[in-house]
């Protein structure tokens, strides 16, 4: 991908998921829990084990659902922190330790705060402190993972590049090792 695409394209993803965020977090709670029972419903349906935890009340429902709505949370912020990466290291200054860790989690972290705010307002939803703790780290692991496979596919391409090479390349006279 061209660096002009990328820079066009990035952006773009990311103004995109922070409007997925603001627009998912305006839905009032009866659509909310609406969302929420698709999943819950599907996951009883197709895990066995869940619908037998539910069924002998091993696990009750409103814990299922908290536990969909939380992984949400985490997933969405997830992919705002990898976004949030992923357009930092784009810029020479920022894309240095600790920054271009720390400034993605950071911005999220900002969004996460803006977005619970904005939750006050909803009619049915209410700021949770939890939630931005739960939306931090999200943002933490979406980062951070895209960080290691960057950093991996680097390692990679590189030891294929000197693999590749032939040996008369990759060898070196005793004269100019240093």
């Amino acid at each position: 991908m061209t660096i002009k695409i990328r820079r066009l394209i990035l952006p773009t993803l990311l103004i995109f998921q922070i409007c997925f965020i603001f627009i998912m977090s305006s839905f009032g709670h009866n659509s909310s829990d609406a969302q929420s029972n698709l999943f819950v419903d599907f996951i009883a349906q197709n895990f066995p084990h869940v619908r037998h935890g539910l069924e002998n009340n091993l696990i009750s429902l409103s814990t299922l659902i908290f536990l969909v709505r939380k992984t949400a949370h985490f997933t969405e912020y997830a992919i705002l922190g990898a976004l949030f990466y992923l357009n930092v290291i784009q810029l020479p200054k920022l894309n240095r330790y600790p920054k271009k860790i720390l400034l993605p989690i950071f911005f999220s972290f900002l969004y996460a705060c803006t977005d619970e705010i904005h939750q006050i307002f909803v009619p049915g939803r209410s700021a949770q402190f939890r939630d931005i703790l739960i939306d931090t780290l999200g943002a933490s692991f979406g980062c951070l993972l895209i960080h290691a496979l960057l950093t991996l596919f680097t390692k990679l391409k590189s030891n294929s590049k000197t693999q590749n090479q032939s040996p008369s390349q990759t060898s070196t006279s005793p004269q100019t090792k240093n």
